[in-house]
């Protein structure tokens, strides 16, 4: 479960608003993205609501746990005849992705209940919710596709829906060993924790470079792939994508996968003084238009076009991954970054206005984005626990 260790939650100006914004988009069925009634975010969204109604379980807020309930239970009640959970809900509608599925959904939905009902202790929904637990297990289990242990994600297939990466993706694995962990522990299932033990040999064996004489992944592409002081972002048929995510090597340190931390907190340290802040961009390097994967970007998206350089999942900073950052820097040791990022921004809110928008861009450090969002206030909170 859980792998902290709760100090004093101190509140403060920012830390009420962004109370604020959570209590404000709690709804019937559960917590919706964002309060505001903007594109598809009044909803109850399966990532969105398990990482606020987590945050609410580590600040101990009892209206967010409540919300972490509703929407645990209202995904649930969608679950797909394949064990597949929805991407989101609105109404007694559910959406599993437009353009593809949303693979994440799944993961996020385990490790909330997971999560909720070892905090709340309540016996009845862990019995209730058991064989949906496992069914969504099962699912999971088809995305392997060639039965070797890693998730196969396809382009656009979790949060970062509009950006490049796919294939054996760090952040989908690293959630995929989170919810293993959490199951295994709450059913006392050997065979789960098992598997889980096998999925984060598998990640830390294939996702760096390493001394270990296991078999890899795609050996070739392991070959030529560069030492980097993170965990790569992907893997595919056609080799490694060697970008910095930030999500995925976030989770990575909050969770205790093995990182060479030294090497990869001088990584962030170079990283800020590129960009002269600390609002560290989720996706790193930045894609241009003259770049190759420039045309994996440019018709990939619903609503209107966001990913520009420095922009949304193109290298804009989200205030939710700094905040699992922190969290698992401080887990590690690393205080001193941990500070930077949130008096960094502090000053963002100060200066620019403390409506939580849903990232900024990392040219200019413009609020962009939806506003009112859920993910960007449990970010905050996150990063002062």
């Amino acid at each position: 479960m859980l792998l902290v260790s709760l100090t004093i939650f101190n509140t403060d100006m920012f830390t009420e608003k962004a109370l604020k914004v959570i209590e404000n988009a709690i709804s019937d069925q559960g917590i919706l993205a964002s309060s505001e009634k903007k594109d598809n975010y009044a909803r109850v969204w399966s990532r969105d609501s398990m990482m606020t109604g987590i945050t609410g379980i580590l600040i101990k807020n009892p209206m967010i746990v409540d919300g972490l309930e509703k929407s645990i239970k209202t995904l649930a009640d969608h679950q797909a005849e394949n064990g597949q959970i929805p991407s989101n809900v609105y109404g007694d509608k559910a959406s599993y992705g437009t353009l593809v599925g949303r693979t994440d959904a799944t993961i996020w939905w385990i490790i909330g209940a997971c999560e909720y009902i070892t905090y709340s202790k309540d016996e009845v929904l862990k019995e209730t919710l058991k064989d949906k637990i496992y069914q969504a297990f099962s699912c999971l289990k088809t995305w392997e596709f060639n039965q070797r242990g890693l998730l196969y994600s396809p382009l656009g297939g979790n949060w970062a829906d509009e950006y490049v990466t796919s294939g054996y993706v760090l952040y989908d694995n690293i959630l995929r060993y989170w919810a293993l962990k959490n199951a295994a522990e709450l059913y006392a299932d050997e065979k789960l924790k098992s598997l889980a033990e096998s999925t984060k040999k598998l990640i830390e064996n294939n996702f760096r470079k390493n001394i270990s004489d296991e078999s890899k992944y795609h050996p070739n592409a392991y070959q030529k792939a560069e030492e980097k002081p993170y965990l790569w972002a992907s893997l595919n048929a056609n080799g490694y994508d060697e970008r910095f995510d930030l999500a995925g090597n976030a989770l990575a340190v909050f969770l205790g996968f093995d990182i060479d931390m030294d090497g990869f907190t001088e990584f962030l340290e170079q990283l800020s003084e590129e960009f002269r802040h600390w609002m560290l961009p989720v996706f790193y390097p930045i894609i241009f238009p003259k770049d190759a994967d420039w045309n994996l970007l440019e018709n990939n998206y619903s609503y209107d076009f966001k990913n520009h350089p420095y922009q949304f999942h193109n290298g804009g900073s989200w205030s939710i991954y700094l905040g699992w950052l922190c969290l698992g820097l401080k887990k590690r040791g690393y205080d001193e970054i941990s500070e930077k990022i949130v008096n960094q921004y502090e000053k963002l809110l100060t200066e620019k206005g403390s409506s939580f928008r849903e990232y900024y861009s990392t040219d200019q450090l413009i609020p962009s984005g939806t506003d009112q969002l859920c993910f960007s206030a449990s970010g905050y909170l996150l990063m002062k626990i």
